[in-house]
């Protein structure tokens, strides 16, 4: 994301931002909420003006790109598409275009946009400023197979996108002959290996796991190494060290999020942010799975545990929580949140668009690692909330 110009207080103010990728729109969908004003590029249907200034009857819309303020009624994220949709009333009057009309905006890469929000709080704050930091956007490039299919996608802080599917029929091996099935398994394989080079980028990746039940992971690595070979590009030869191998129990994408808990793989992405929530919501399940008192989840359990001075370690919060229309709801999630780091905790905010943060949010989207066991917190009568309303 680049950041253009801000200019916010705590009692709002503007911001003019460029998403560059899915990330960035994925971040304006966190940070644009309900009455937020938009102004930004988008295309409408537009009826052409008589002499008169009147549309005419009957002529055909033609669709035309203007530049509108829109107050904000709703907003959309579709992953699979990488796509926001914005959906709000003109602010300002066009000739063709009249004030108070009904608009949905498709907001456009490396097209800017402008956000003015009558309340700026600090996990808009947190938004930006992680969006616009390279190293916080750091990407992984997967491959997931079986015989016969392969998932090819990227891994980023906040969503996996599948960037291509490939399939083939392979024929079993028969007794005494397996030629028609080697040579199916070979050219899928090798379509794999070149759809890994054409959609992957592997000079920005910082890591790229191929995983597959048995060896073929590592028939495809030699194969992608072939390839690389071929270009007798320096830069992309480097790349292989780039590469591991992980097990899985399949080659869907369901997979990865058990490649992501194998130590192997933990330890060369220990620098992610999605390694770091993996590996978080794992010692969390965990310490229920002990029942040790070390973890507790729910509204109640949590602000009765950030009530005690030093005995959260971390904080788990999915992005959710904060995509509330009610302000004041908003409000008392980020005073839990900033409540936390004032008495030394850790605060991890999960994406609802990775397989760990949808399950936080079945858990109710709140959650605390403890320092220590607390092993009364659940039958604790005190009622903490009050500490959290906003002011």
């Amino acid at each position: 994301m680049k950041l253009v110009s801000k200019t916010v207080t705590k009692n709002g103010g503007d911001i003019v931002l460029i998403p560059e990728d899915a990330d960035d729109l994925w971040t304006l969908y966190n940070l644009i909420t309900k009455n937020d004003e938009i102004s930004l590029k988008t295309y409408r249907n537009i009826k052409p003006l008589g002499a008169s200034g009147i549309p005419i009857p009957g002529a055909p819309a033609q669709r035309k790109l203007v530049k509108l303020t829109l107050n904000v009624i709703d907003s959309t994220f579709v992953a699979s598409e990488r796509e926001l949709r914005v959906k709000g009333v003109t602010t300002n009057a066009l000739a063709e275009v009249p004030l108070g009309s009904h608009h949905t905006a498709t907001v456009m890469i490396k097209e800017p946009v402008k956000v003015h929000k009558d309340i700026w709080d600090s996990h808009d704050d947190e938004l930006v400023d992680n969006a616009c930091t390279l190293e916080a956007k750091a990407e992984v490039g997967a491959v997931v197979l079986e015989e016969g299919v392969s998932h090819i996608c990227l891994i980023s802080d906040s969503m996996t996108i599948l960037r291509n599917k490939i399939e083939k029929s392979i024929p079993k091996k028969r007794r005494g002959d397996s030629s028609a099935h080697d040579k199916a398994l070979n050219t899928f394989l090798q379509n794999t290996a070149l759809g890994t080079m054409r959609h992957l980028d592997l000079l920005k990746l910082k890591a790229i796991i191929v995983a597959s039940p048995g060896t073929l992971n590592k028939q495809l690595i030699e194969k992608i190494f072939l390839e690389i070979d071929k270009t007798s590009n320096k830069d992309l030869i480097r790349c292989k060290s780039k590469f591991m191998t992980a097990n899985s129990s399949t080659g869907y994408l369901q997979a990865l999020e058990e490649v992501l808990k194998d130590p192997s793989v933990k330890k060369q992405l220990t620098d992610t942010k999605v390694q770091k929530n993996v590996a978080l919501f794992d010692e969390f399940t965990k310490n229920l799975n002990l029942d040790n008192y070390k973890s507790f989840y729910g509204e109640s359990e949590v602000m009765k545990a950030i009530a005690i001075p030093g005995a959260v370690k971390t904080l788990l919060i999915t992005d959710t929580l904060f995509k509330n229309d009610d302000v004041e709801k908003r409000k008392k999630y980020i005073n839990i949140v900033e409540s936390v780091k004032n008495n030394g905790g850790e605060v991890s905010v999960f994406s609802s668009l990775h397989d760990s943060g949808i399950q936080l949010d079945q858990l109710t989207g709140l959650a605390v690692i403890l320092n220590y066991p607390i092993p009364d917190l659940e039958d604790s009568d005190d009622d903490d909330e009050s500490i959290y309303q906003s002011d």
